[in-house]
């Protein structure tokens, strides 16, 4: 770690605190089962004095109309965020067991596409003017106005804590909105960071944003969707927890935004460049040691080429090794903690005992007897129905599906899911690809080795997987209310 000891109190109204209960809990280091560091357990009286907070800054100051000040703010958030780049890789490590090689894409590419949201807080169009129209011998001018919604509640996942958190925040706060971030119980301390940075590197007025942990990530996020100060719920996480916020977040109706995990399918079209096909399926499956919702955890593969595909498979994924995620050339680091990695340890013995083939992998790991290892593991023969086909199993584990028939088989099987986040496919016939693609019921869908990760490209998911987008434009204006002014027409 490059900081003695990591920040892991709370944020609230511009200053560091602890809990009112006093209460920490350790964080832990899933490589080696270390204290990482103690982060504040915070209760629902620390919840409300955030909210309070927010709340009573969304309503009196300007922060929502001084967009060249926001702007100025974003602008030094973003600098004082690159500047300890650095620390927060290493807390990702720690915390996260996020492999070093893995890092770029989560913290200085995500501080690289800030730019996108900076500029939009100056050159989107706030407000549209539609025109005259008459209505029963009216004629009215009519004005379209965007406004933030006041208080956002951001509650996001561990598995990529500095990713998720910063489009909540940069995004709440670049729209002008305060927000109060919930992180994960296992990451708490990339927010901590984040805060310190808000703190000591920004203008950013105390009472825009709140960072809140706890052990117990109910009773802090049933706290939260209970109060009806909070105006918006933006969610990264499972469809069962995102079901549950949006449907305390129908009480008050307020509006939700909610990105719920995939099962993403990856088509391997007969006329696909399978060398390229099976290195961009497994990177997709095994990036961030399986822990991700975008991921192509079902490989749709025609019997054509199934055979072919499995011997890449097996020799590909022999390469993908568990190690040290501090070290550059560890390709899987940890599963996050040992009741995750006892779920994924199930779905992979109850697939094989309904009749799947482990092409490699398909255990535990051991390093020493500490922290929680799973190997990398190819399921072959997996029926398209059968729970290992149909379940996020969050963990190093690829599901290969033979199927026999033409390209309306393979899009039938891919869209066989209450998922829909995203969606692969592996062909040499760009046409061929883009009709495919067309067809597949997912949010983004990504052809070869393309990928849609981009500040402006709108990310969001079909079925189970949300509903609202981040990113782009689209995403920009999930965190505005829309008002129509009219006005006699002269």
């Amino acid at each position: 770690m490059t900081t003695a000891q990591p920040e892991g109190r709370l944020f609230i109204d511009g200053e560091f605190r602890e809990a009112k209960s006093g209460k920490r809990y350790p964080v832990i280091n899933p490589a080696d089962e270390s204290v990482v560091a103690y982060a504040a357990d915070a209760g629902p009286e620390d919840v409300d004095d955030a909210i309070a907070s927010a709340r009573h800054f969304a309503d009196t100051s300007d922060w929502a109309t001084n967009r060249e000040f926001r702007k100025r703010c974003m602008l030094q958030f973003q600098e004082g965020l690159r500047a300890r780049a650095d620390e927060f890789e290493e807390l990702l490590i720690a915390e996260g067991g996020i492999c070093r090689n893995n890092l770029w894409t989560h913290v200085r590419f995500m501080i690289d596409g800030m730019d996108f949201f900076n500029d939009l807080i100056t050159s989107f169009g706030w407000e549209e003017d539609l025109g005259p129209y008459e209505v029963l011998g009216n004629p009215s001018e009519r004005r379209v106005c965007y406004e933030p919604y006041g208080v956002v509640g951001a509650i996001t996942p561990w598995n990529a804590p500095f990713m998720t958190a910063i489009w909540k925040v940069h995004h709440g706060l670049a729209t002008g909105n305060a927000v109060i971030l919930k992180s994960a119980p296992d990451t708490p301390l990339t927010a901590a960071l984040m805060a310190k940075v808000i703190l000591e590197d920004t203008d950013i007025p105390a009472g825009a944003f709140h960072a809140i942990s706890a052990a117990d990530k109910g009773i802090v996020g049933d706290a939260m969707t209970a109060d009806q100060r909070i105006d918006l719920f933006h969610f990264t996480g499972s469809p069962g927890v995102g079901q549950r916020i949006a449907e305390r977040a129908a009480n008050g109706i307020r509006h939700t935004v909610l990105e719920l995990g995939g099962k993403s399918a990856n088509i391997i079209l007969p006329d696909a460049d399978l060398d390229m096909a099976c290195g961009v399926g497994v990177m997709m499956c095994m990036n961030n040691s399986g822990q991700g919702c975008a991921l192509a955890t079902r490989m749709i593969v025609h019997a054509d080429v199934y055979d072919e595909v499995l011997q890449r498979l097996e020799a590909m994924v022999g390469e993908w090794t568990i190690g040290d995620p501090s070290d550059p050339a560890t390709r899987v680091g940890p599963i996050i903690r040992e009741e995750q990695l006892k779920r994924i340890e199930g779905l992979v013995d109850r697939a094989v005992a309904e009749g799947a083939k482990v092409l490699i992998g398909g255990e535990r790991a051991d390093r020493d007897g500490r922290g929680f290892w799973y190997l990398p593991t190819v399921l072959v023969d997996v029926d398209e129905n059968s729970e290992i086909a149909q379940s996020e199993v969050f963990g190093p584990v690829l599901s290969v599906i033979r199927y026999e028939g033409d390209d309306d088989e393979a899009v039938r099987i891919a869209n066989n899911s209450r998922y829909g986040l995203s969606g692969y496919i592996q062909s040499t016939n760009e046409e061929r690809a883009w009709a495919v693609a067309g067809r597949l019921k997912a949010g983004t869908v990504n052809i070869n080795n393309s990928f849609y990760l981009s500040p402006d490209a709108p990310f969001g998911g079909y079925g189970i997987s949300g509903d609202g987008v981040e990113h782009g434009v689209a995403g920009f204006r999930e965190y505005l209310r829309i008002k129509s002014v009219a006005s006699p027409s002269h």
